[in-house]
């Protein structure tokens, strides 16, 4: 696994179980049985266990390596899981191609923002921004991607 291929593994994997335990809690707030009996009380448990000791890399920006071998481990343990909650197989080399990566987030905007301007990309190339803006101020101009070429 590349350095590249294990930050979008990271970032994919922790979004993903971040967002099946958000939807188990509010389904358990509103006493959705029928939701609940689909998972096992157990994945659940190692689920949120790994991702205790994964939100500690998030929260003090810790370097992901691939010689890490726990950081290795609780990736697949997250993986296995979702698989098994999900019910589902996820393809991680599909999920997190390599790719460009731009999250632009301003409060106020005044002049212009960009948040990607590519001339060429290789084939298979894949880009996913998010831009982000509180307030943009008459005349002012926010692209979220221009491309001149052919980006895959």
């Amino acid at each position: 696994m590349t350095a590249s291929m294990l930050t979008a593994s990271f970032k994919f994997l922790f979004d993903r179980a971040s967002a099946v335990l958000d939807r188990r809690a509010e389904a358990k707030k509103g006493d959705s049985k029928q939701d609940q009996a689909k998972d096992a009380p157990e994945e659940l448990a190692k689920l949120q266990e790994a991702m205790r000791a994964l939100n500690v890399y998030r929260e003090h920006n810790l370097t992901l390596s691939k010689e890490d071998a726990g950081l290795v481990g609780l990736l697949e343990d997250v993986h296995a899981e979702l698989e098994k909650i999900l019910g589902e197989p996820i393809d991680l080399e599909k999920e997190c191609r390599p790719g460009v990566r731009v999250e632009v987030e301003n409060d106020d905007v005044t002049g212009g923002v960009t948040g990607l301007r590519v001339g060429d990309v290789a084939a298979g190339g894949s880009a996913d921004v998010k831009v982000r803006n509180r307030d943009v101020k008459r005349g002012a101009e926010v692209t979220g991607m221009w491309i001149e070429g052919t980006l895959g």
